[in-house]
């Protein structure tokens, strides 16, 4: 499901745009033949002469434009007046743009075609977003799409956020209610749920995706401990600002968000800009559906294989920890016996610091075909789903079981500020000679320096590792 401030609802946007600009260039061309006769158009005023390759550049120059004014971004066009007001002036650009452009090539592109086609494409964007916003608009009226906010803090400040978010356009957020440990507050007022000591049972019991800490200054070290504690919860914490050193997350200041009055701090807001987070994306989706469409045969015979080698299912379906902690099932092929994890306790092993290793070369539970499948990192082609699908990346931090992340210190939560990945930089630099758990370090130096480049080097040195059969059992 497309979610409004999501990337994945970026796309559908940047999408959607380009087919309006093109399919209105399509139309123009069938319009030079019907609109001669109509009011005052001509032969000579439905002239075109538009080479194809035109109809790439205009949606790709026009979607540029969209992007500079920050058409896409979905926390600043919260009303439809700020959207519309950015359609507007998008399309003032394009219009001086697209007709410098014809101008400078020398194209024949009659001034009422020309006319004809920004309106439509105008019309044709904007009538897209009304769909859109009337669809959630219905949703919310209907509580499916509604976003759940606790807030703790039932003083003045949590009171005044609670009132602005009942109001437009924040009408999917529904606040549940309070947490507060003023005596008087747990027994005379209704909507205060219980203690900050019930802060997981109250989220668990609600479903509560959104926490608002909305605390007086002088409670800090409670601010800092509530942050802990979530630290498995995938849930967004917005803070009301006095502390900005709560985590290593990226803090982002969201006051323009739904015009609270006052500033809320993101203690959860993503370690990459949504310019690098879009450009991710586009790059996963390209690469993944590649991959996807060239190995298809290359799967059909392994899950072949699979079957034919040991009695069991060809997937091994197994829950991992992904971005800001949101828990996914991860798919790989099975390379192990029929309930292999029921025997893990039989063969585990430690280091000499004792750290469990989860993968070691003489495990009795792989099987024949499971060793070369692991070997060449061919167990882990069906991941190219997870990534198709959103819920990982091609490069980034790999994705961990759930029970090692509970025993993470602090520090070691930073790798969930990234999408996790396939392969990344561990991978390149130790692969199994290092247990996940313990390769942190690798994965804040990739955050650190991440860019567009640093994943298509990853991408390469893992094909080179992968064929050399190194660190992979």
């Amino acid at each position: 499901m497309l979610r409004r401030y999501s990337v994945n609802f970026e796309l559908f946007s940047i999408i959607s745009d380009a087919m309006a600009v093109f399919i209105a260039l399509s139309l123009i061309r069938v319009a030079e033949f019907w609109l001669v006769g109509v009011l005052y158009f001509t032969k000579e005023t439905c002239h075109l002469d538009l080479p194809l390759a035109y109809y790439v550049a205009f949606p790709a120059i026009w979607i540029y434009i969209n992007l500079a004014l920050s058409l896409y971004d979905g926390r600043i066009n919260v009303r439809f007046a700020d959207e519309l007001y950015r359609l507007i002036m998008s399309t003032l650009i394009a219009t001086i743009s697209l007709a410098g452009l014809l101008y400078f090539a020398y194209t024949v592109f009659a001034h009422s075609l020309f006319a004809v086609f920004i309106m439509m494409s105008t019309f044709f964007m904007g009538i897209w977003r009304v769909s859109v916003r009337l669809y959630w608009r219905n949703k919310y009226s209907n509580n499916q799409e509604l976003r759940r906010v606790l807030i703790v803090g039932n003083g003045d400040t949590g009171q005044k956020v609670a009132s602005q978010f009942t109001r437009p356009p924040a009408s999917n957020l529904e606040i549940i209610g309070f947490l507060d440990d003023d005596p008087e507050k747990l027994i005379n007022t209704s909507d205060v749920l219980g203690s900050i000591n019930d802060l997981e049972r109250v989220i668990d019991f609600y479903n509560v995706n959104i926490l608002v800490i909305a605390l007086p200054s002088s409670a800090f070290s409670l601010e800092a401990n509530i942050v802990e504690r979530l630290r498995m919860k995938p849930v967004k914490i917005w803070i009301v600002p006095k502390a900005h050193r709560l985590s290593s997350f990226q803090c982002d200041v969201i006051d323009h968000l739904f015009s609270v009055g006052i500033p809320l701090i993101d203690v959860r807001a993503p370690a990459i800009s949504d310019r690098q987070r879009l450009i991710k994306r586009i790059f996963d989706l390209v690469f993944s559906s590649i991959i996807i469409v060239l190995s298809s045969p290359i799967m059909v015979v392994i899950a072949i294989l699979i079957k034919r080698d040991s009695p069991g299912p060809i997937f091994f379906r197994q829950k991992r920890v992904g971005e800001n902690t949101q828990p996914f099932e991860m798919l790989k092929f099975r390379t192990m016996v029929q309930n292999a994890e029921a025997l893990d306790a039989t063969v585990r092993k430690v280091d000499k610091d004792g750290n469990i290793l989860h993968k070691h070369p003489d495990d009795p539970r792989v099987t024949r075909l499971g060793r070369f499948l692991r070997r060449y990192s061919i167990d882990e082609l069906p991941q190219i789903f997870n990534v198709f699908l959103g819920k990982m990346s091609i490069v980034g931090p790999r994705p961990e079981m759930p029970y090692l992340v509970e025993k993470y210190k602090s520090w070691q939560y930073v790798r969930f500020t990234i999408p996790q990945g396939m392969t990344g930089w561990w991978q390149i630099t130790g692969r199994s000679d290092k247990p996940m758990h313990l390769h942190t370090e690798e994965d804040q130096y990739y955050i650190e320096n991440y860019s567009i480049w640093l994943d298509i080097k990853i991408i390469f040195k893992t094909i080179k590792i992968v064929i050399l059969g190194r660190g992979a059992y």
